[in-house]
């Protein structure tokens, strides 16, 4: 966790306010701090970021299994009892945040300005156990992982405009990057270090991959889970293929490719789980415009083309009423999800998901919006928490460009 205290204590900045659906934020002070990047606003809308082609690794079949608030400590060791399971490893994920970063030769590549820092999505691994989940080209280096080193994705590294040698300082502690794997290796993470969890970490998000010798150890596994969570507990398994990565949180793109896609910004934290975002990326990149059905929006300058393309569709297909313009809970709203600081970003801070319709479809209650409009957004490139093991009806999340 991030001591808002210190935070707040480095900069004259006081935030005044953060309005949930206009994510209307009001500053007083020194805005200043903006910080320095080589490749900060993004400008090409037609890439789309890289997904690297899932390699099996060499087990028959390898599982994911996470629950919203973690999977207890035990789990790891109850799921490996089970017939059909090979192994299991347990991996924490949290955020870091980024003071500066130096290629091998010393050079600064980042610096953040002031108090405002660049978030860093990171997880943590046994690197024994974790490299027997990954392809065999890739075991070696991650086994050989200390204390102390980091592993970037590749992604990670062109972001950072570096790879082996390279130090990244964060506020609590300092890495030493010993070389650059897949995304699919890191599963989407920007890096991977090795165990323990950080003393300033206040949250993990703690979930399984388990090896499996049959697939019919899947039901086992589910079961076993859901005794151990309870019965009102929401739980996911899913089988290596049905997902881009094996990931908590795996219904929606991971960070650094958010970050590839609209760019990188650094922030701080404000009062109430909000964020202060640099003030240069967010001019650079947050706009206010008009769009169809809903009227004047504040969303990622990149987004709109694909947001009134859609929109225009659901119009043209007769199913513009389903839309109520005055239930719209905005779009570029810069905070912390469920303004938990201890957690992780929602991608809201980059103005790349919107809210519709909210009072008919609160987060967690069954979805009541139309099948018609779901099925016009997701066909442009956005996915609809619906879907998701906590239903979030009102939401559409960008990720892919169509």
């Amino acid at each position: 966790m991030i001591d808002l205290r210190r935070w707040v204590g480095r900069s004259a900045a006081v935030v005044l306010g953060a309005a949930i659906g206009a994510a209307t934020i009001l500053f007083i002070g020194d805005m200043g701090g903006s910080a320095v990047r080589r490749s900060q606003v993004p400008s090409r809308p037609e890439t789309v970021p890289a997904q690297e082609p899932a390699r099996r690794p060499r087990s028959a079949a390898v599982l994911l299994a996470w629950t919203p608030g973690s999977l207890p400590p035990s789990s790891e060791e109850l799921v490996e009892r089970l017939p059909g399971v090979v192994e299991a490893t347990t991996i924490q994920a949290g955020l870091d945040w980024i003071v500066q970063t130096r290629d091998r030769t010393g050079s600064v590549v980042d610096l953040s300005g002031g108090s405002f820092l660049f978030p860093f999505d990171v997880a943590v691994v046994d690197p024994t156990e974790y490299a027997e989940f990954v392809a065999p080209g890739e075991r070696s280096m991650i086994a050989s992982l200390r204390p102390g080193q980091a592993l970037l994705s590749r992604t990670a590294a062109r972001l950072r405009d570096g790879g082996e040698g390279m130090r990244i300082d964060l506020e609590d502690r300092h890495l030493r990057v010993a070389g650059v794997i897949s995304d699919q290796a890191a599963q989407g993470y920007e890096a991977l270090v090795s165990r323990p969890v950080p003393p300033s970490w206040e949250r993990a998000d703690r979930f399984l991959l388990i090896r499996v010798d049959d697939m019919t150890a899947r039901d086992a596994v589910d079961r076993r889970l859901r005794r151990l969570l309870g019965a009102s507990e929401p739980l996911r398994v899913r089988a290596f293929g049905e997902t881009p990565f094996l990931r908590y949180g795996d219904a929606v793109l991971p960070l650094t490719m958010i970050k590839e896609a609209f760019g990188e910004f650094s922030a701080r934290p404000s009062p109430g789980g909000a964020i202060e975002i640099d003030p240069t990326w967010r001019r650079e990149n947050i706009v206010t415009s008009t769009v169809p059905l809903i009227g004047r929006v504040t969303c990622h300058r990149l987004l709109f083309p694909q947001l009134r393309s859609a929109l225009d569709a659901v119009r043209a297909a007769g199913v513009g009423d389903e839309i109520d313009a005055g239930q719209f809970a905005g779009c570029f709203n810069a905070r912390f999800i469920g303004r938990d600081p201890d957690g992780r970003l929602s991608h809201h801070s980059w103005g790349i998901a919107l809210d519709v319709n909210a009072l008919e479809n609160p987060t967690g209650a069954r979805p009541r919006l139309s099948s018609d409009v779901v099925e016009i957004l997701e066909r442009y490139g956005f996915t609809w928490g619906g879907r998701w093991l906590v239903p979030d009806g009102m939401h559409f999340e960008w990720v892919r460009f169509p």
